[in-house]
């Protein structure tokens, strides 16, 4: 059921950066139901998720919520050497970018690149 979750996640993801307010609530939603039901060692998967999540929040203006699971997800992808993540991983460095950027996103910013400097 978890894959299904995760699936589900990427695909609502999708239609919500045409569609934010419509679609990446539930997007959202499928990604935490997600990562409730897979845990860390499903590593790749996990790391998606959570760059999932963080996408959803930016998209939803939720900056606090992004800077947070920006965090995770970079966690997350340190602890695999997958492309894929890293990649969409890089597609969240451009959220963090901007004139008066709270400090909390700076740092997620900050750790963004530090582990794409890896």
């Amino acid at each position: 059921m978890h894959v299904l979750a995760g699936v589900t996640g990427g695909r609502l993801l999708d239609l919500a950066r045409t569609d934010p307010q419509q679609h990446a609530p539930t997007a959202a939603s499928a990604s935490r139901a997600a990562l409730d039901q897979r845990g860390p060692e499903a590593s790749r998967s996990h790391a998606l998720d959570w760059i999932g999540l963080a996408e959803c929040s930016f998209l939803l203006g939720d900056v606090a919520g992004a800077a947070e699971t920006t965090r995770h997800a970079v966690g997350a992808a340190a602890l695999t050497q997958s492309g894929r993540v890293r990649q969409q991983l890089a597609q969240l460095y451009p959220y963090t970018v901007g004139r008066d950027v709270p400090g909390p996103l700076r740092e997620a910013r900050d750790d963004i690149r530090d582990l794409l400097a890896t």
